[in-house]
């Protein structure tokens, strides 16, 4: 059984995209937003009802957050846990720092909480998603031979032109040049718009995602959801000394 889902909706043509290949592995059923969520993360409606729209032919447009469509999906839909969640193909990168804000790999997160073996698909903006289903079903075809430890997804990012290959890539850097543009609107009372005129700057360092995707190869991240520090985890008896010296 496979779930799929986005955060640019459920009418997106990389949606669709995905439900063609998902479906040469499985029955896929797809629950997405009923509207573009793009950059909620892991949010969750936790204040808000929910509603779901069968739209017939096993998918399901849901009122909330890419996250409320996964959990709704195993919940309500399936009522037990799918081998696969699938999230995307989502129309521009998510490399770098980008993983913090997209509802794309926040719901292949969700799905990994959930017990899935999952994976969030992005695509260049001007990319050709022909190509991208191609090479998404290549990776779906090749994946569960290379296991991951639990508590981990895949970050796949696909270039703009035909890939040169698969690179497995760690987290570039990035920049963005947002800005927050004070408004007004008819009633002359202000309000703020936050968005950017150009899109963000990759350090593209070597070995990560951001240079991988750029020079044309599919990035492959693992990603994992304890972000506990190792490096200062090691410094225990510097902690113990800095913070338990003299304490009550």
């Amino acid at each position: 059984m496979i779930l799929i889902t986005n955060d640019d909706g459920c009418w997106a043509p990389g949606l669709a995209a995905l439900h063609r290949v998902a479906s040469r592995f499985g029955r896929v059923v797809a629950v997405a937003p009923d509207r573009n969520r793009s950059a909620v993360s892991s949010a969750m409606s936790l204040n808000d009802i929910l509603r779901l729209h069968d739209l017939g032919g096993d998918r399901y447009a849901c009122t909330g957050t890419p996250v409320d469509c996964v959990l709704v999906g195993i919940r309500a839909v399936l009522k037990r846990e799918p081998d696969w969640v699938l999230s995307g193909i989502n129309h521009g990168f998510n490399l770098g720092e980008d993983v913090f804000y997209s509802g794309t790999v926040g719901a292949a997160f969700e799905g990994c909480q959930q017990g899935a073996r999952s994976v969030a698909f992005s695509i260049d903006p001007q990319g050709d998603l022909a190509q991208a289903e191609r090479w998404a079903g290549l990776f779906l075809e090749r994946w569960e031979a290379m296991e991951l430890p639990a508590n981990r997804i895949w970050n796949v990012n696909l270039p703009k032109g035909e890939p040169r290959g698969f690179r497995l890539c760690g987290q570039d850097t990035r920049k963005y040049h947002d800005l927050v543009e004070e408004r007004a609107d008819p009633r002359r009372t202000p309000y703020f718009w936050i968005g950017g005129e150009m899109g963000p700057t990759y350090a593209q360092g070597p070995g990560s995602d951001a240079e991988a995707a750029l020079s044309g190869y599919v990035s492959v991240t693992p990603l994992r959801l304890d972000l506990a520090c190792p490096e200062v985890m090691g410094r225990r008896k510097d902690f113990d000394r800095t913070f338990n010296h003299g304490a009550p």
